[in-house]
């Protein structure tokens, strides 16, 4: 009766290493997939906290967070550092049970962000998710030391040096350049804007314009106020439709692509002029112009003089105030036309600051930060005149990144049961050996 009690806890405690390092897996990768996206949520849960952060430090806290998950749920799932790692694990979700209860009641933010943009949840099946899943933590505290593991402890630190490589690369590749798997609405090969749709159902704006220190909101069909008496636009919301809210789910049949694409000033839309539909075209896309550094403003201007004389059209699509857009042209002498969106969609196409997107006839064709396109002089004869092959192959990078890791890790595992395939060996040859003495004995009576 013992011996199956014990067998039955040996197997629970086997479903829980799975189960609870499959979700530490999937919540660490998946925010380490973008680091931009869950450093923008960082950013909602500080400014709904009223705390002000280093943005380095910032920084680093969403690098460290998404590594410890993702090495948490992989330690768990081999078994590596038993006692340790249920500590850790009852320590991540001590901080996250009660922040999630306090999200899914004064509903701060919209979601969690816990598996990035991959699998969204609502606030309070977050919660829930939590309860379970320390619940299983719980189990492991006190019966994971006592299960074997997979990868003995001699090998474990090559384990952690690879799994934490692995998922470092991983999100320097995101943070630099673009994510590795893209789960926004703007993927590759999709058209940037759906211009039918956008026609069929145009977005309601309220402008909101400044003059002493006085702010005043204008409605799209109000008059709008005269800049040379002294007023300067400041922003522009989207209203949100009357009678929707927060219970109502979009049809699986609606765009979900919400770019639209304004004039300098910010009061005409001017998306089916701005996106080319037939074409190449080039969107240098920049969500903050007050972080943008000087310094590219020479690769900028490099990039438009080689678009002028490939016949590929160049624009710029940014966010920012009238006097900050007037700043930008005089330091950076664009020649390039410039046009504005909201901060907060163009977040959603692509990451970085600045970034471009390259389009053929209206469609994705690759994404990248400015500082990762690998040419600092886009003029040099050798530059090729094809902007295709500008943009990185990051399903390539992806793969080739798993792979390795999957190798290394298999490796270890095969590595680890060495020692019992040997004595399988050996006692094998050992009963062998017994059987052709005695068929030996045997023949000699």
């Amino acid at each position: 009766m013992k011996t199956d009690t014990s067998n039955a806890a040996k197997w629970v405690t086997v479903f829980m290493r799975v189960a609870v390092g499959a979700v530490f897996i999937f919540s660490g990768f998946s925010k380490a997939i973008d680091p931009w996206g869950t450093l923008y949520k960082f950013d909602d849960y500080l400014a709904a906290l009223s705390i002000s952060v280093w943005p380095n430090l910032e920084l680093v806290g969403v690098f460290g967070l998404c590594a410890i998950e993702f090495l948490t749920g992989v330690f768990l799932m081999f078994g590596c550092f038993r006692r340790s790692i249920s500590i850790v694990a009852a320590i991540i979700m001590a901080i996250m049970l009660p922040l999630t209860l306090w999200i899914a009641i004064n509903n701060p933010v919209a979601d969690c962000g816990c598996f990035g943009d991959v699998f969204v949840l609502s606030n309070w099946a977050t919660f829930w998710k939590n309860v379970v899943i320390s619940a299983g933590v719980a189990w492991l505290t006190v019966y994971n030391k006592r299960c074997g593991c997979l990868i003995p402890p001699a090998l474990q630190w090559i384990a952690f040096v690879v799994s934490a490589l692995f998922i470092v690369v991983i999100e320097l590749f995101g943070y630099i350049s673009q994510p590795l798997l893209d789960f926004r609405p703007y993927k590759l090969g999709e058209s940037i804007v759906d211009l039918n749709a956008a026609s069929s159902s145009e977005p309601e704006y309220v402008f909101l314009y400044e003059k002493d220190g006085n702010r005043k909101e204008y409605g799209e069909n109000d008059e709008l106020p005269d800049e040379s008496e002294g007023w300067t636009f400041v922003e522009r919301r989207e209203v949100e439709p009357e009678g929707a809210g927060n219970d109502v789910e979009p049809s699986s049949s609606e765009s979900e692509k919400t770019l639209r694409i304004w004039s300098k000033d910010g009061e005409d839309d001017e998306t089916e002029d701005a996106v080319v539909a037939e074409g190449k075209e080039l969107i240098v896309m920049m969500p903050d112009l007050r972080e943008v550094s000087p310094a590219t403003t020479w690769k900028l201007n490099s990039l438009y003089e080689w678009s002028v004389n490939n016949d590929v059209t160049m624009i710029a699509v940014v966010s920012g105030s009238s006097e900050q857009i007037a700043e930008w042209e005089d330091l950076s002498m664009a020649s390039y036309p410039i046009y504005t969106a909201d901060d907060t969609q163009i977040k959603e196409v692509v990451r970085g600051n600045p970034s471009v997107v390259y389009l053929v006839d209206g469609r994705i064709e690759w994404k990248s930060t400015l500082n990762a396109i690998d040419i600092d002089d886009f003029l040099s004869p050798d530059t090729s005149r094809d902007a295709s092959s500008f943009g990185p192959d990051n399903i390539r990078i992806l793969r080739n990144c798993v792979y390795i890791y999957l190798t290394v890790m298999a490796v270890l595992v095969i590595l680890s049961f060495t020692p019992y395939l040997k004595r399988f060996y050996l006692i094998k040859l050992e009963k062998k050996g017994l059987s052709r003495e005695s068929e030996k004995r045997e023949t000699d009576e």
